[in-house]
């Protein structure tokens, strides 16, 4: 008797072993919305307690209105924290938020602040913009063809280069301009393409500041035709205004414009 016990028992665990199988394998799993919901609490615990990536993350999702209500100025304000904490991507989002003036009123002495905080990290693309700003000006920051020059030329790419190119050749102010070096850095710069209608385009700028206008009447009548095989670059009315500037030996002057 005591053997067929042991047995029984046996048995007892085994069944209610496979009863627990059983049970487990129809757990159900938590919800999606019960999941964002839980990451949610989690991402404003760390950012109340100052988590920098955190508070970017929080403020991400208020300013798209995503997982959370739309709220701009809240989102503005946890990325604000983190980029005090020197979050680079926070940096950059307030930095491009005034650049861009579409999401809160374009604000450019702004985005100078934050992209001068992330080229002290090393951040090559706020060299770039910080180029467009100064080139420009406006908006609290005063326009200046040196200090444009400086920051296209520590993001050091081929489209900053041919933006100095074009500052040398069209900087209204004379202390700026060098046309002699703005053709010497365009023909460097055609090297990798000839047919690239801006590069053309900054070449015979360069020409005409150097008082050569049949050079740069050639060299526009290029960049026209290189146009059409560059059709998402939608610029030929400026083009042809340029070549009939130079058909009447005339210079061209102008800032870089704010895009």
């Amino acid at each position: 008797m005591k053997k067929l016990s042991q047995i029984g028992f046996i048995a007892c665990v085994v069944l209610l072993s496979g009863l627990s199988s059983s049970v487990k394998a129809f757990v159900i799993p938590p919800s999606i919305e019960s999941q964002a919901a839980t990451k949610l609490v989690h991402i404003q615990i760390k950012a109340k307690q100052g988590n920098a990536d955190a508070q970017f993350l929080l403020g991400l999702m208020n300013l798209s209105g995503r997982f959370v209500t739309q709220d701009t100025k809240q989102g503005l304000s946890w990325v604000n924290l983190a980029a005090q904490q020197h979050n680079i991507k926070a940096q950059q989002t307030l930095a491009d938020l005034a650049f861009d003036g579409k999401l809160i009123p374009r604000d450019l002495a702004l985005a100078e602040k934050w992209y001068l905080q992330m080229v002290a990290q090393g951040d090559k693309w706020a060299h770039f913009r910080l180029g467009f700003i100064y080139s420009a000006g406006g908006d609290g920051v005063v326009r200046n063809c040196g200090k444009a020059m400086e920051q296209f030329s520590a993001a050091g790419d081929a489209v900053s280069m041919g933006n100095i190119a074009w500052i040398l050749a069209t900087c209204p102010e004379a202390e700026y301009r060098d046309g002699s070096r703005a053709v010497s850095m365009s023909l460097k710069l055609l090297e990798q393409n000839q047919n690239d209608p801006t590069v053309l385009d900054n070449l015979a700028a360069a020409y005409a500041e150097l008082g050569d206008f049949s050079a740069a009447i050639d060299t526009q009548k290029k960049a026209i035709d290189a146009l059409k095989d560059n059709p998402e670059i939608v610029r030929s009315d400026e083009f042809i205004l340029r070549l009939k500037q130079y058909q009447n030996n005339q210079a061209y002057r102008e800032i870089i414009p704010l895009m």
